[in-house]
């Protein structure tokens, strides 16, 4: 993408936009690769021209053609996320170029943008152009044209001469392409979606696949299909992305998540097996976001996606693109909102078709910077820089995704300058059209400066992977088999890290897809725990249903693995015949039935009371080294007030005298022991109710148990007559406890 393309607003944030005389540059785009429709205008026909403004920013908009000489006025198609896009048809003409400008209005205000951004005054000398001649305009890649044939256009500045060979043209010379400047085009007649092509640069006879091409065939030496991205009906148009503060994250890795007792049959098993076989369980845990693992193409037919040839192609032997636009699709249907993880900070160390790509080379340093995983791009170079930054806004555009996670960003900034602006351009360009979407960095170790605003120099990303939570929080757990862990590191990691590192800037986690990767020497955390199959004593189960509820009840945003809410011990791997283990056991559904159900009302509990979202505040009252417990209080605005009380304590504790911070009855919503989930069943159902004994700073106290190695959560009971209950409800209260849980008990528990 060239500057022409988007206008950067450094820093952009959602501003109170409104139809108040001021036109709010920041939220304002023109993506030509993207807004236009066709994407390729040929032959000078009449084609679309969408333009994005924040909501309710802007009066009107017109499209002024040829340096001002017509206006055409453009038509509020409706809403994108957190934005309008308003659409012009530009009428036909006999020119062989054609350029255009766009007037934005509110009210008094009148602004305009142009190919290098905005400003106050119409830009005759910096308008978009359209050159119906040399096809300057074309996306680069394949663009199939709706009245059939292809566009065909690709960088290669080292080459003299370059042509298109492909199923449609008996993959023969004769469909030469048109150079200008370091640009080769050409629109071929015949080619169609579906068709597989590659391109022929001299000196050399060098052939190669397209570079941003959108689906591969692996088995073919990569050749490359020319693809339709309108092709998929999508039908996801009511849903929202939740709020970052609301996030729930689920990591999930396509080839390993079914076909492991579940009845799949595909071998791996593909995108649609993933709602196909799964949705049910997704939906019923209540999270709200699926984070998945790259799902750009690699070599062979098994990896865990983290050594990608490509940011723009779909890993092929999962499914096509439009699979996995279904998958997206009906998750967002059942309000589940899914995030991808990307790579950039380095190639595949084989089958990496970039390399030397046009016979030169043109997308690495040379001599080429290394990386431990494979050579990384040039990133101080602007086509590289552009082949990723456009691919960001790529998947947002066709895949509808809700945002990403950038692997290893540390990474991506060491070996040269460019690595940082380039993070810097990819949230800044997502802030100014995406603003709703997430960008999440795993930068280990933490790094405030990654989630700083570019605007004060850092890299804008919205949150972190929260790396000495993780430290701290299984260090803890380790050393309560020891019976001495450190309740001060705890407070620590409640608390967050700081400006920067904190509330929805930090993403929560005790295991992810490293810490459970035999290949990177982790394995999952049931198993270090307890060592023994099946893995699953009362230490296992207790310490990482503790370790969840830190996760879950902290500030910040709360990640978990995939199977770590049914005690899943397999390693994660990529699934490769001959490790059929490392599949998800499904039948841990049925087997952890009672720890299961524990996440499901964790996240419930999370979900519906405003003091856990991401950002609500939280004061740490209790820090007992000796007794090993750690009290903390979770507020809103609202009125919502909890306590947690986390145990790394081996032993039972009764009469525990604990502060709370206000007075009355508060009921326990949550008890990891209750024998519903698996524990011992000491519980403080219904809850306690505080006397005026001042402890922790708090003029009033309650006497609680406090279970070994426990998660529990109070929330103070709205003001009234504290209900007593009947014998009758404590039968009641056995027998839900048995069914269904605390909460249930909470709901339906009879009381006088």
């Amino acid at each position: 993408m060239t500057v022409t393309a988007f206008l950067l607003i450094v820093g952009a944030t959602l501003p109170a936009a409104d139809l108040d005389n001021n036109v709010e540059w920041s939220g304002i785009t023109h993506v030509t690769h993207l807004d236009r429709r066709p994407l390729c205008p040929l032959n000078g026909e009449s084609f679309a021209v969408q333009v994005r403004v924040w909501s309710n920013d802007v009066s009107s908009v017109d499209v002024w053609v040829d340096n001002g000489a017509d206006a055409v006025g453009a038509v509020l198609l409706g809403a994108r996320g957190l934005h309008d896009v308003w659409e012009a048809q530009i009428p036909s003409t006999a020119l062989t170029t054609l350029s255009y400008y766009v007037q934005l209005t509110d009210g008094s205000d009148v602004d305009y943008l142009g190919a290098t951004g905005m400003g106050d005054t119409p830009p005759v000398g910096s308008p978009f152009v359209i050159d119906y001649a040399t096809l300057s305009h074309a996306p680069m890649g394949a663009t199939p044209h709706p009245s059939g044939g292809t566009v065909f256009k690709v960088w290669a500045p080292g080459a003299t001469a370059a042509d298109v060979r492909g199923e449609f043209n008996g993959w023969s010379t004769g469909d030469a392409m048109t150079k200008t400047g370091e640009v080769f085009a050409l629109f071929q007649p015949s080619a169609a979606p579906g068709d597989m092509y590659k391109y022929v640069f001299e000196p050399g006879a060098v052939w190669a696949p397209d570079a941003r091409g959108r689906v591969f065939n692996p088995a073919d030496n990569y050749n490359t299909h020319v693809y339709d991205p309108f092709a998929y009906t999508w039908n996801d148009s009511g849903f929202e992305t939740p709020a970052f503060e609301d996030m729930i994250v689920y990591e999930l890795h396509v080839g390993t998540f079914s076909g492991r007792n579940d009845g799949g049959t595909n071998e791996p098993p593909t995108y649609r097996d993933v709602v196909d076989l799964h949705l049910d369980h997704l939906v019923e845990l209540g999270i709200n976001v699926v984070e998945l693992m790259p799902v750009n193409e690699f070599p062979w037919d098994y990896s865990a996606g983290y050594n990608p040839v490509s940011t723009w192609a779909t890993e092929a032997i999962w499914g096509s693109p439009d699979d996995l636009k279904s998958l997206i699709d009906t998750l967002h249907q059942n309000g589940i909102a899914v995030v991808v993880d990307i790579v950039w900070n380095h190639f595949s160390g084989t089958d990496n078709f970039m390399w030397f790509y046009d016979g030169t080379q043109i997308y690495f340093d040379v001599p080429f910077v290394d990386t431990p995983w494979g050579a990384q791009a040039d990133f101080d170079a602007p086509q590289p820089r552009d082949y990723f930054a456009e691919s960001a806004q790529f998947w947002l555009e066709e895949f509808h995704v809700d945002g990403f996670r950038m692997d290893a960003t540390d990474f991506m900034n060491p070996y040269q300058t460019g690595g940082w602006s380039l993070m810097q351009r990819f949230n800044d360009e997502m802030d100014a059209r995406w603003s709703d979407k997430v960008a999440i960095a795993e930068q280990l170790p933490d790094d405030s400066w990654v989630t700083r605003p570019t605007s004060l120099g850092g890299a804008g990303f919205d949150s972190q992977w929260h790396d000495k939570f993780t430290d701290d929080v299984r260090a803890a757990i380790f050393d309560a088999a020891f019976g001495d862990p450190q309740m001060w590191k705890i407070r620590n990691a409640v608390l967050g890290s700081g400006t920067h590192m904190e509330g929805q800037q930090v993403v929560n986690y005790i295991e992810s897809h490293d810490d459970a990767w035999p290949d990177s020497g982790g394995q999952r955390l049931v198993v270090t725990i307890d060592p023994s199959a099946p893995h699953d004593d009362v230490y296992a189960q207790s310490r990482t249903k503790l370790g969840h509820g830190l996760v879950m009840f902290s500030p910040g945003i709360p990640m978990f693995l995939q199977g770590c809410e049914f005690l899943e011990s397999t390693g994660f791997g990529a699934g490769a015949p001959g490790e059929p283990q490392a599949h998800l056991d499904w039948d841990n559904v049925l087997t952890y039935a009672g720890y299961l159900q524990f996440f499901k009302d964790m996240i419930a509990v999370r979900k519906t009371n405003a003091a856990m979202k991401a950002n609500a505040p939280v004061a740490v009252s209790h820090v007992n080294e000796s007794g090993n417990v750690i009290g903390f209080r979770r507020w809103s605005a609202g009125g919502n007030d909890l306590m947690v009380v986390v145990s790394f304590n081996n032993s039972d504790q009764t009469g525990y005298q604990l502060g709370f911070p206000q007075p009355g009855a508060w009921e326990e919503i949550l008890n990891s022991d209750a024998s519903v989930y698996g524990g011992s069943g000491l519980v403080n159902a219904p809850g306690v109710t505080t006397t005026s004994v001042p402890i922790d700073g708090f003029a009033n106290s309650a006497t609680i148990t406090v279970p070994k190695m426990s998660v529990m959560v109070f929330r103070l009971r709205p003001a009234g007559p504290v209900p007593t209950v009947s014998t009758w409800g404590v039968i009641v209260m056995s027998l839900l406890l048995t069914a269904g849980g605390t909460l249930l008990f909470r709901r339906r528990c009879m009381v006088t």
